[in-house]
């Protein structure tokens, strides 16, 4: 959260309430009683939704965190996401440490979110979910391996702790039923495949159903990464291995690094060709690393970057920085994460004050801001006093540079339909995404910048953080954000300044 909140406290009174609608989820969907361990995040400000389908016939719905190393806050809510500091949560746990525990008794049955939040970073975490049953209640199926992203086909594995009772299992997306066929003692996964299973007595007593999401890529399928952009829910058997491409210019810095999940890999580089497999030979130009390779000064083409399993592995997630010679700035998609809101503005409200929208009933699309610095160099602002580019918020009591961001929404074929002020920002370095930029912060709202692997956030709540949308139908809509937008700021490169993403407007 920035500073300039603490300087609003005394308005409290005056700032609007909001209601809260889940406009685009995107959650992993968590097995009940299978841990995910070694869960990481170096963006000490990391919130994450996870999914979990809670049967009929549940006594008790616990989640709880433990392990690792960090500080994480813990949210749950009945079926919409729970917001950043779990205002609209239905349940709670905020203890300092890892260590969180939330026990719901007799939860309604269907689909539960669960917030994990970050509060200063984590590394090693475990996230659990039981789901404890009625007394002669069936418990859902598991599948072995994990689901995940897989190089090649996987024999799944499903079992069910029910004495006795058959298996039964679909691949079409339907729910079993008594007529569905059997499990074998293996269902081959060879393609993208959703597997559904439940149990059934030898009595005929009918179980809730378990679900798997498989995706399988080609073995020796090679996957063109975009720049910063991380791959999730990466997973392999033993010896297998993923191959991605990364197109560099010379002279430039590639960084590539791995984190989270379980199990063991290792990260092999070469410029032009894949990296062989099996153990290196000595002189070979590839460069290994079980976690992070730094190629300090690229030849201009494309890296190939392997992924091999030492052992198997799930939930790993994978990522390629290039950065050139000089700042960088880039929207990030993922921060977004727009909800609809409908707000009463005071006349005394700064928001009303300062001009980004008139006093009354208003109906917003809000949305987080998330700008990093994917260059080499930092980048530094000037001194904001008589600077034209800058200008002095009297609510706030600092300077904020002149139209750093600008949003519109659109239909779904690009078409304008409404648009959001340029908003004036504060840079200071805020979040470090790069594990390997500087430990320390440089920059903040006196002296403003953002730091070569640093990023600036801009919290959903905090004023300008909207597009004004009124009677806007519900209906699917494309929300753009566009950093940077007249190009004032020096940058290495220009074309990574907009983003696009998909987002509903849900019925009022």
């Amino acid at each position: 959260m920035k500073p300039a909140l603490t300087l609003m406290l005394g308005l409290l009174a005056i700032l609007p309430a909001r209601a809260h609608f889940v406009a685009t989820p995107f959650p992993k969907i968590v097995q009940p009683g299978l841990p995910m361990r070694g869960l990481v995040s170096s963006d000490p400000h990391a919130f994450v939704v996870y999914k979990v389908i809670v049967p009929e016939a549940t006594s008790r719905l616990t989640v709880l965190t433990s392990g690792g190393a960090g500080d994480v806050d813990l949210f749950v809510r009945k079926g919409a996401h729970p917001s950043y500091n779990g205002n609209d949560a239905d349940f709670r746990s905020r203890y300092p440490g890892t260590r969180q525990q939330i026990r719901i008794p007799n939860p309604e049955p269907g689909v539960w979110y669960v917030g994990l939040q970050a509060d200063g970073g984590y590394a090693g975490l475990q996230l659990n979910v039981q789901t404890t049953r009625i007394k002669g209640a069936i418990p859902q199926p598991t599948f072995t391996p994990p689901p995940g992203i897989y190089p090649g086909n996987v024999p799944c594995v499903v079992k069910a702790k029910t004495k006795g009772a058959v298996i039964r299992y679909t691949t079409d997306g339907e729910d079993p039923t008594s007529g569905s066929p059997a499990v074998p003692t293996s269902v081959p996964i060879t393609s993208d495949t959703t597997v559904k299973a439940r149990a059934y007595t030898s009595t005929g007593q009918e179980g809730p159903v378990g679900e798997a999401i498989y995706q399988i890529r080609p073995a020796g399928d090679v996957i063109d990464l975009e720049n910063t952009r991380s791959i999730s829910h990466l997973a392999s058997l033993k010896g297998g291995r993923h191959i991605f491409r990364v197109t560099v210019g010379a002279g430039e810095r590639l960084s590539v690094h791995t984190e989270g999940g379980v199990g063991k890999s290792m990260i092999s580089v070469l410029h032009g060709e894949v990296p062989p497999a099996g153990k290196p030979v000595k002189g070979e130009p590839t460069v290994r690393s079980a976690t992070r390779v730094v190629i300090p000064e690229t030849t201009a083409g494309d890296y190939y970057i392997a992924l091999d399993a030492t052992a198997a592995f799930s939930g790993k997630t994978l990522m390629a920085a290039v950065a050139g010679d000089g700042p960088d700035l880039m929207p990030w998609a993922d921060a977004l994460r727009p909800y609809v809101s409908t707000e009463e503005f005071s006349e005394l409200s700064c928001e009303v004050q300062e001009g980004l929208i008139g006093a009354g009933e208003r109906r917003l699309l809000r949305y987080n801001t998330e700008v990093r610095n994917i260059g080499a160099q930092d980048i530094v602002m000037p001194d904001p006093e008589g600077n034209p580019f800058f200008e002095y918020h009297e609510c706030h009591g600092h300077y904020h540079f002149k139209g750093f961001a600008a949003s519109r929404l659109l239909d779904l074929e690009g078409n304008e339909l409404r648009s959001g002020r340029k908003v004036s920002f504060c840079l200071l370095d805020n979040i470090r995404w790069d594990k390997g930029a500087v430990t320390r912060k440089r920059f903040n709202c006196a002296a403003q910048g953002i730091q070569a692997g640093w990023g600036d956030v801009y919290d959903s709540g905090l004023p300008g953080q909207w597009i004004e949308i009124g009677d806007l139908p519900a209906g699917d809509y494309q929300l753009e954000l566009i950093v940077n937008p007249d190009g004032i700021l020096p940058e290495f490169n220009y074309e990574n300044n907009v983003v696009r993403i998909p987002v509903t407007i849900p019925e009022e």
